[in-house]
């Protein structure tokens, strides 16, 4: 059994059904109907890297690629999704592109996969992320990276360069000031020296 995952102003792409999910180790035709018999749709990710030709592509569980390629970020700001890792979990060749896909379980054209999204829509669009994780919330199925520590860092790095050049400046105005009274004193002492002679003529 073969599923069609096609979008517009792209190539078509067939999924064979008995083919193995990398990250679960089922058959796609299991994970398929399993999902419709909750009543879920099931969603495809679809891969293409940089290196690979434009009708060649890799096809996951979107959900689990999903956790293997986004994380959570939690910082001073909030909390984010963001890229973590943005390589083909088969190959590991960069990714040029990831493009979603849903099987719909009440379907008149169940082999027919439409599309749905990219990465871009992925974190951007909370309905995107809600509608792939369904009954899992995105925010707390992908991994968390606090990102305060990082923060700390930052601000003692810009404190510590802010303190050097404020001794830096006052080095400087301290030579500079030195420089200044001696070429004054010279002068004062060649004043004197001039005044002297001037006085013994």
């Amino acid at each position: 059994m073969a599923y069609l995952l096609e979008r517009d102003n792209s190539p078509r792409c067939t999924l064979e059904g008995s083919k193995k999910e990398q990250f679960t180790q089922k058959h796609f035709t299991d994970l398929i109907h399993d999902s419709h018999s909750r009543n879920n749709d099931y969603y495809i990710g679809r891969v293409q890297t940089s290196l690979t030709d434009k009708n060649e592509f890799y096809c996951y569980d979107a959900r689990q690629l999903c956790k293997y390629l986004f994380e959570m970020v939690i910082s001073t700001e909030g909390r984010k999704i963001r890229i973590k890792n943005f390589k083909d979990p088969i190959s590991q060749e960069n990714i040029d592109e990831i493009h979603f896909f849903r099987l719909k379980y009440d379907s008149d054209e169940p082999l027919r996969a439409e599309y749905v999204g990219n990465h871009k829509n992925f974190l951007e669009s909370n309905s995107l992320r809600s509608k792939i994780f369904y009954s899992e919330d995105a925010l707390d199925a992908l991994s968390v990276n606090f990102q305060f520590n990082s923060v700390k860092k930052t601000n003692l790095i810009e404190k510590k360069k802010l303190y050097s050049f404020l001794i830096l400046l006052f080095l400087g105005i301290i030579v500079f000031s030195s420089v200044v009274l001696l070429i004054e004193k010279k002068k004062s002492s060649r004043k004197f020296n001039d005044q002297i002679k001037f006085k013994s003529k």
